[in-house]
Order: structure tokens, then sequence, then C-alpha cells
């Protein structure tokens, strides 16, 4: 496909939303990726998002486009699965400060661990994947970056990693190899 016949659908789904955590703001991106977000348990009901350049930041339950995809996020699982399934997660992280004990006192917490080598950790729990990114945002600062790889079911989670690492991420993820 050449640059005069590609389809562009900037116009269809522009980059308008922002999103602020603490006090750094990330965007802008598309509802789509929004919707991706939400589905992933990265955007929640309270997570503070501006529509629009300049727009001002609600909460996420307060713009009608997300509205939707919020309450079916929320919705019970049809299949919820067993809470005693247990996963094996992968979490690489780059830290400041206190951020290694912190880390370390959470996997602590949420089950048993091993130190792989500097910065690489392997987890097994039987918290879930959004919980698990959960409690380890709460411990980390907004300059550390974080890493999740559940090795069970091929997700892939992370903190702080900036809006140009997400898009990156989310094109190789997934990707087709052909």
């Amino acid at each position: 496909m050449t640059t005069e016949t590609a389809l562009d659908l900037s116009e269809m789904d522009p980059a308008e939303w922002r999103v602020l955590v603490n006090e750094v703001i990330y965007g802008p991106y598309t509802l789509g990726q929004m919707v991706g977000f939400i589905a992933e348990k990265r955007v929640g009901p309270r997570t503070q998002v501006a529509e629009g350049d300049g727009g001002a930041f609600l909460p996420a339950r307060e713009h009608r486009p997300l509205v939707h995809h919020l309450n079916e996020a929320l919705r019970p699982s049809s299949q919820p699965e067993p809470a005693d399934d247990v996963s094996n997660y992968l979490i690489i992280a780059k830290l400041t400060g206190t951020g290694e004990t912190q880390l370390v006192s959470a996997m602590n917490r949420l089950g048993k661990f091993a130190e792989i080598m500097p910065g690489v950790w392997a987890l097994r729990s039987s918290v879930k994947h959004s919980r698990l990114r959960e409690q380890l945002n709460q411990t980390v600062t907004s300059a550390d970056q974080v890493m999740i790889a559940n090795a069970s079911t091929g997700r892939l989670a992370w903190l702080n990693l900036g809006p140009e690492a997400d898009v990156h991420i989310r094109r190789v993820w997934n990707a087709d190899l052909d």
C-alpha cells in the first residue's frame, strides 16, 4: 500500500483522550485505545480522563463514550476463574530510591518469589493479573518502570513506560508473524 492509498483513520478515531496518573499526563489516545485500556483494567471508573485538547480531567465514568465500556468491564464474567488458580509471573523493574524494598515487600505478600537477576523477579501467586498490577502500582513511584508478564496466560501489563513504549509494546505483543 502506498502513502497515496493509505487509509487515514485519524478522522474516524482521533487521538483526543488523555489520562492523568500520579500527576503525569499520558496520551493522546484514540477511543479504541481507551476501550482497550478499560478491558485490561488499566483505566477504571475513577481514573482521571480528559477528552479533547484542553478538556478537564474528570473520572472516566463521567465521559459518556466510556460509560458502556466501563460497565462491560465491571460486569462479572460468565465463566469466572476459580479463586485457587495459580499463575507464574515475570516482573521486570527499573526502580529508583526505595522502590526495590517496597516492591519486594509487596511480592512477599502476594506469593512466592525469587530474584532471577538485578531487576527481574519470578513470582508465583493466586492473585489475578489486574489485581497484581494494581498492587504493584501502589508500591512504585511515577519514576519507577515495571513490566509484568503472566507466563501462564501470555498477558502483559506495565507501569510508567510512557505512551511511545505503550504503542510499540502493543504493536509487537500480539502481532502476526507473517
